[in-house]
């Protein structure tokens, strides 16, 4: 096994009648997965309900505020939920 096969290198050498020599090299790579992850990754989750989630809500809390919500199982669906909560109260009112 030479050094070009050994790192997944092959050659293609062809001789013409008129003394021309063409060598091509051919670099093929393993099939290890790509570690920034597959495409499919890389498309827009799906939203949880019937409506997509396309805005972003920002605001501030307390460190231990942030620490509970961060100790849920799903900290953004969490907060989603207790927000609708809030003003499904409020229209009550």
């Amino acid at each position: 096994m030479n050094l070009f096969s050994r790192l997944g290198i092959t050659t293609d050498l062809k001789v013409y009648s008129n003394g021309f020599v063409s060598i091509k090299l051919y670099l093929y790579f393993s099939t290890m997965p790509n570690p920034k992850g597959n495409p499919q990754n890389f498309e827009p989750a799906q939203p949880k309900g019937d409506k997509p989630l396309t805005d972003q809500l920002s605001f501030r809390v307390s460190k231990e505020m942030k620490e509970e919500v961060k100790a849920k199982d799903d900290p953004p669906e969490f907060c989603r939920q207790a927000i609708q909560k809030a003003l499904n109260e409020d229209k009550e009112k």
